[in-house]
């Protein structure tokens, strides 16, 4: 019910109905939308410690960043099939990015 929420914020949505067995249907599934919230998590208890809720959308600017910040590499299974692994963007790649929309911008 959350994601059918969420999803009126943005031009396309698709979603998969669990109470009819379906829990994918082409590119749509929850996968990434838990992977993302798995990964704040993480990013909790490893570098951040704690978030306020004052600064809770710093937080979460910063972790859509390295989200929105990582390359897909491909890799075969034990039993040999093609499985993607997202793996973070190379650090100068990144600077890249952030220094391509910085003119006419002020960093703080």
């Amino acid at each position: 019910m959350s994601y059918r929420k969420a999803g009126k914020l943005f031009a396309s949505h698709d979603s998969v109905n669990h109470s009819k067995k379906e829990f994918a249907r082409g590119q749509a599934h929850n996968n990434t939308a838990e992977s993302f919230n798995a990964n704040l998590e993480r990013a909790k208890l490893g570098v951040f410690h704690f978030m306020s809720k004052q600064h809770l959308s710093r937080y979460l600017h910063e972790d859509c960043f390295r989200w929105n910040h990582r390359l897909p590499e491909f890799k075969k299974d034990k039993k040999g099939s093609l499985k993607i692994v997202m793996k973070p963007m190379p650090v100068i790649m990144m600077l890249r990015s952030i220094l391509a929309k910085a003119p006419g911008c002020q960093l703080r």
